[in-house]
């Protein structure tokens, strides 16, 4: 029996743990012992219900990102945000060293958990580093995960060399307390790691497709509530939303006769619910193998696993990105056709008859055995066999 710690420092909402719960699923099926280190506990029970372990609050400072550039351009920027002092970066060492003494591991699996990894340099267990494209940056570009579409001038060059500096001379800083060598470059944080589980596929992959690294796919989803379609309009949408300044705007425009909607959002209120009678409101998440199935598009927030799943089921989607992750997602699939982009200047209508006539061309071609692969028996199986082997 090995000793398993999952671990999860930065991010959000319910997707973090979504993505550890195959790993300890199977890390239990297999005898392990399975630690959890979480950021957010209050959603344990939601998506980890029943499964054997030993929780832990991970280190956190409970205060907002801080912003020192005024635009995100690659990895070492985006955790600089998490940290930027020597202290800061020390405190957070010190916890993860105590839960590290705590639980002994033999295995250490990351989601988007930066301090950590930099608590575990030259630490003898094995470590996986598990996530989407943007969550699990890319080593061979220019800087560490240099997200897509920044311009090439001095300006950009400059603050990206001072990200990448910033955060050497940091994690330096706490090598030399420890009495290690150096790291000579930023990289090494993310190459210590023996395995790199890309919870994608290479079309959705944030930064484009690399080489390093396995490509497994979408964890297995949870069945959810069962819905059915007002009868009324030809085009049937799902919509999965979150509160953006022109939600009523695009509630409008969904309760139109060309529309039979359906939606689950926890942010719309039953007031709200009650103006707009011609949309179905759902109270908990629909069963997404359904609407793949039923619907003619999906409206949602560019999260990485809707987007995947109406990618691989040929649904055509409107997306409404309001973060920088979100963004680079949208657009690689827009850029492959599959999908229209809601900006923040945008008219809704316009985006949303865009969207309709592509949803008229009816569905988008995606290998149905790549499909029925990367919908998570591939990732499942990838498991079943290194933790049989642990």
């Amino acid at each position: 029996m090995a000793r398993v710690l999952c671990v999860w420092e930065m991010g959000s909402a319910l997707g973090h743990l979504a993505n550890l719960r195959p790993f300890v699923e199977a890390a239990c099926g297999a005898g392990h012992q399975v630690t959890l280190a979480a950021k957010e506990l209050q959603n344990i029970d939601a998506v980890l219900s029943g499964l054997p372990m030993t929780l832990f609050q991970a280190p956190y400072f409970h205060r907002q990102p801080r912003r020192r550039y005024p635009r995100l351009m690659s990895y070492s920027q985006l955790v600089l945000q998490r940290f930027e002092s020597p202290f800061e970066l020390d405190i957070l060492c010190r916890a993860w060293n105590s839960i590290f003494d705590a639980v002994r591991p033999d295995l250490v699996i990351y989601d988007f958990a930066p301090s950590a990894m930099i608590a575990s340099l030259g630490q003898a267990w094995q470590k996986w580093i598990v996530g989407s494209g943007f969550l699990v940056p890319r080593t061979d570009l220019p800087y560490l995960g240099l997200f897509p579409g920044v311009v090439k001038n001095p300006a950009n060059a400059r603050q990206l060399r001072d990200g990448e500096q910033r955060l050497l001379a940091l994690v330096n800083g706490q090598l030399e307390q420890r009495g290690m060598r150096p790291l000579a470059d930023v990289r090494e944080i993310i190459t210590q790691a023996d395995q790199q589980l890309l919870l994608t596929l290479p079309e959705l992959d944030h930064g484009g497709s690399r080489n390093v690294g396995d490509y497994l796919g979408i964890p297995p989803q949870l069945a959810g509530e069962i819905m059915r379609w007002p009868k009324r309009g030809a085009c049937r949408v799902f919509a999965y939303l979150s509160a953006f300044p022109h939600l009523e705007k695009l509630l409008s425009e969904l309760s139109g006769e060309a529309y039979s909607a359906v939606i689950y959002s926890r942010d719309i209120g039953d007031d709200t619910r009650a103006r707009f009678p011609a949309i179905h409101f759902l109270d908990s998440p629909a069963d997404m193998a359904l609407v793949i199935e039923h619907a003619d598009l999906v409206i949602n927030m560019a999260s990485h696993v809707t987007c995947a799943q109406c990618l691989m089921g040929g649904v055509p989607q409107l997306m409404i990105p309001l973060r920088q992750e979100q963004a680079l997602l949208a657009r690689r699939i827009a850029d492959q056709g599959a999908g229209v982009i809601l900006t923040r200047e945008e008219d809704i209508a316009i985006a949303l008859e865009a969207s309709r006539g592509l949803a008229a061309g009816g569905r988008l071609t995606f290998d149905p055995e790549r499909r029925a692969s990367l919908s998570g028996p591939l990732l499942m199986e990838r498991l079943e066999r290194f933790f049989s082997v642990l």
